[in-house]
């Protein structure tokens, strides 16, 4: 196509709250040395979350300090909807337990080839999974999730071994393709933003919560361990001070396109701010904003299930791209510029991306919501005669984007001009006509052919749309007018109506416009028709002028008289072999003549 220009017109715009649709969650449980009971009720509650926008289904939870014996419990607990991850215990239960992951089956697929265990010191190890969002796969949507357990305790020994841990984990993120999208979630210990692992991860990764300092009341929000002020079954008190709980993001994750973190959407479950070194129960919880009731009672929860609480975060799903329209746009005249309308849609449900889509050079046509779309018209100019293939391709930038880039094709025909012509083998566009027409002999009618000069299936076909001129009332120009003359010609009948005609000469000249068939780019071309006519008299039969001077007088009797009785065959009129009292009867009956 020789050019394309982008026309866009909104279709839809009302872009939907987004919603996390893949929520991540990481949660240490502390060997279930709390309810197990209330441990699921923080899961619930979990997926009706909207403290931070929409609700959304927990879609992957990992989780650190799972005792082997503990992980069929938990399995059981969350219910037939959910699906264990691998699981590994390489002698970790005398470290406080092994990491363990649990996903929906029917958002995630666990790719099992992409597990592994890395070993992060203090008999600690880290499991990595890879994962596949189901019903993404144009192109398959994967990611991996991290779990680790770093090691606790503070002084330059504990802080050397996390710092050993994060590198190993780095080292590890290292060796997958450039721009792999991971989350490392995990119990990190890490007590101040100086500490040397977290200055290592921050180095590679995104912290959602920024970088800054975390201690202290002012940054209460970000606490995550201990939601407890007293000790009791093994679990830690000392209330909500110390920011142990994290998860990080790869850059990519961190983009606002494709599957990314949606901002702001990072919290520590049922951290309201306001309990700042006490329990998270202590009092009236406002985490739910306006529901009382409902935060005190994840508070409560929370309290009794573990020393840490979960951290979440939700997730993006890709934009979906889908185009609509193009096929087949029929014939037309070469050099019109048609134009192909198309719906671009960005298909993704709530919560997706925005689709950032342009067609093949022309620029970033705008953003589409999940569900919103614009309505496209692109001017296509075909450059060569005959059917026509033409392909637009659809791009979009961002990270999984599905169904992109899309090519849609575009297909017709490019016909050329009619060539209308009053002579079958070569152009004639004017045409002089002479004709000799005796007055008084009723109405005669002249045919005038035309072609579609040389047609073919790649030339449009001719209309001949009016026939204007003439002499009004003496000559009536053509009322039945052809169209779509292809191969054939058709002939143009002017009638002259003698009966009005007086002898000498007439001039008429017609003016025949025609046109390509009527499709886009149709042209108009003109023809003309001239009628030279001499016009005779109509001589009267008069067989009794037997000296032939135009009239039977009494030069004709003289004359008939004058040869009686003769054979004469000038005044034998009655042609009977003699001149006798017939033929004077014929003469007497012309008399005037």
């Amino acid at each position: 196509m020789r050019s394309l220009f982008l026309g866009v017109a909104a279709l839809c715009c009302c872009h939907a709250t987004a919603v996390g649709q893949v929520r991540v969650a990481t949660y240490n449980v502390a060997q279930l040395r709390g309810e197990l009971t209330d441990v699921m009720a923080v899961l619930d509650t979990m997926s009706t979350d909207d403290a931070r926008g929409p609700a959304a289904d927990l879609s992957v939870i990992v989780m650190q300090e799972v005792q082997s014996e503990d992980h069929a419990a938990i399995l059981a607990g969350l219910g037939g909807d959910w699906s264990g991850a691998t699981y590994t215990n390489d002698n970790e239960d005398g470290y406080g337990g092994a990491q363990a992951c649990f996903y929906r089956a029917d958002q995630l697929i666990e790719l099992t080839a992409g597990h592994d265990d890395l070993y992060t010191g203090a008999g600690r190890r880290c499991d990595r999974w890879q994962f596949q969002l189901l019903g993404h796969d144009a192109p398959p949507v994967r990611f991996y999730l991290y779990s680790a357990h770093l090691k606790a305790g503070t002084g330059s020994t504990n802080e050397a071994e996390r710092l050993t841990g994060a590198d190993r984990i780095l080292d590890d993120l290292a060796t997958l393709p450039a721009g792999t999208p991971a989350i490392v979630c995990g119990d990190m210990n890490f007590y101040s933003n100086n500490e040397d692992g977290y200055q290592a991860f921050t180095n590679i990764l995104v912290d959602p919560l920024g970088t800054g300092s975390w201690g202290g009341e002012s940054q209460a929000i970000k606490h995550t361990q201990s939601p407890r002020s007293v000790n009791s079954g093994g679990l830690a008190s000392g209330g909500l001070d110390d920011r142990f709980d994290f998860m990080l993001v790869t850059p990519t994750m961190h983009e606002a396109d494709g599957l990314s973190i949606i901002t702001n959407s990072q919290r520590a479950v049922g951290n309201d701010g306001q309990h700042y070194n006490a329990a998270i129960n202590d009092g009236n919880n406002t985490y739910f904003p306006g529901d009382m009731p409902r935060s005190n009672t994840l508070a409560d929860h929370l309290h009794d299930a573990s020393d840490h609480i979960p951290v979440m975060a939700d997730f993006f799903l890709p934009a979906v791209l889908q185009v609509d329209g193009g096929g087949d746009v029929g014939a037309l005249i070469e050099g019109a510029a048609i134009e192909t309308a198309l719906d671009v849609t960005n298909a993704a449900g709530t919560g997706a991306a925005d689709l950032h889509w342009s067609v093949a050079a022309t620029g970033d046509a705008g953003a589409l919501g999940p569900g919103e779309g614009q309505s496209v018209s692109l001017p296509v100019e075909p450059g060569v005669l005959g059917p026509f293939d033409e392909s637009l391709l659809f791009e979009a930038t961002g990270d999984f984007v599905q169904h992109a880039p899309m090519q849609i094709s575009v297909t017709g025909t490019v016909l050329s001009h009619a060539v209308p012509s009053l002579a079958p083998d070569t152009q004639v566009t004017s045409l002089l006509i002479p004709l000799t027409l005796t007055a008084g002999t009723g109405v005669h009618t002249e045919s005038v052919p035309l072609w579609n000069l040389g047609w073919t299936t790649t030339q449009s076909k001719l209309d001949v749309d009016a026939v204007t001129g003439g002499l009004d009332g003496l000559i009536v120009p053509p009322t039945d007018l052809p169209s779509s003359l292809s191969a054939f010609p058709a002939v143009l009948n002017y009638q002259f109506d003698t009966d009005l005609f007086a002898p000498g000469n007439l001039f008429a000249s017609f003016q025949i416009a025609t046109s390509d068939q009527d499709i886009p780019g149709e042209g108009t071309h003109g023809l003309s028709v001239t009628f030279t006519i001499t016009v005779e008299a109509d001589t009267p039969d008069c067989p009794g002028d037997v000296d032939g001077d135009g009239v039977v007088n009494v030069a004709d009797l003289l004359v008939l008289l004058d040869v009686w009785g003769t054979n004469d065959a000038d005044a034998d009129v009655t042609q009977d072999g003699i001149v006798n009292v017939d033929d004077l009867l014929v003469v007497l009956g012309d008399w005037g003549c």
